[in-house]
């Protein structure tokens, strides 16, 4: 099986959660670390930034799921799934994270504080 960390509109509550991974194991909410969250507006992306964490959901899914998600996220062209350390339960696993190919604003960073993001978060 493989984990995902999602930290948009996959998780629970939001608008592709239940096309995608409702049925799909939900492992809990996680934090990765080195990353920064970004309001992109109908949708959130994550860059590396080895000074802020993103607040997020682990789901543990099949190769199928995994490439409807690539599917979804326009793998490679929108964003780029990467492997990543995060926090779970207080321990440090492995899991695919889809990183925002684009560029990004300062004034679109949502602070940790103010996470996660959700289907609302949008200026």
């Amino acid at each position: 099986m493989i984990r995902v960390f999602v930290y948009g509109t996959l998780m629970k509550n939001c608008y592709n959660h239940e096309n995608y991974l409702g049925g799909q194991k939900f492992l809990g909410r996680a934090v990765l670390p080195g990353y920064a969250l970004y309001n992109l507006g109908s949708y959130p992306g994550v860059v590396r930034d080895e000074e802020e964490r993103v607040l997020g959901e682990v789901y543990e899914i099949d190769q199928q799921v995994l490439e409807q998600l690539d599917w979804l996220e326009d793998n490679g062209w929108l964003y780029t799934r990467q492997s990543a350390w995060i926090w779970l339960n207080k321990v440090r696993v492995s899991a695919e994270v889809y990183v925002w190919n684009g560029t990004v604003r300062k004034e679109q960073r949502i602070e940790f504080c103010s996470q996660p993001w959700h289907d609302g978060n949008v200026f």
